[in-house]
């Protein structure tokens, strides 16, 4: 149970913070390479790139999760408290919904690209791999996107007395 409770609390964190190391090393590596010995690395801006893709798509669930998520609620504000948690749930189920939508429509499509069997050109990973951020980042925003919902019914039904 605490496995899953420290999952639940970090898991994106660390993610995140491990692909920024990555990506920052990766093209300090590169840097010096180039300038200081004058011979450049060819798969530093791949690894880079890849490492990128990565952290967008994870980022999805952690900005969700930690409610930081771009949006814009100035209609939401002006409503009576009743009609906002209404309509703060509406659209809770509506991202659920719609990142449920994508994760169903990336797992196809990776499956594609896997049955490809097709190769980074310089680090020479399959590039399903990659693809897989798709499902993984979809999967993530989903599940926190759950949560969220859930966590704002709570606060709703406690809020009423319910």
């Amino acid at each position: 149970m605490k496995l899953l409770k420290w999952l639940d609390e970090h898991f994106e964190e660390y993610v995140l913070s491990g692909l920024l190391v990555v990506i920052a090393v990766v093209m300090m590596l590169q840097v010096i390479m180039r300038y200081v010995f004058n011979a450049s690395l060819s798969w530093a801006e791949e690894a880079s790139r890849y490492a990128f893709v990565w952290s967008a798509l994870v980022s999805i669930g952690y900005s969700i999760k930690e409610n930081s998520i771009l949006k814009v609620d100035t209609l939401v504000e002006a409503l009576p408290a009743g009609l906002k948690h209404l309509l703060i749930t509406l659209i809770n189920l509506s991202v659920t919904l719609f990142f449920g939508y994508l994760l169903i429509n990336s797992i196809p499509a990776v499956q594609r690209v896997i049955m490809t069997g097709q190769t980074s050109p310089a680090l020479k990973i399959p590039l399903g791999w990659i693809y897989f951020a798709a499902v993984a980042g979809f999967f993530l925003a989903t599940v926190r996107s759950i949560q969220k919902t859930g966590q704002d019914l709570g606060f709703t039904i406690r809020k009423k007395g319910v």
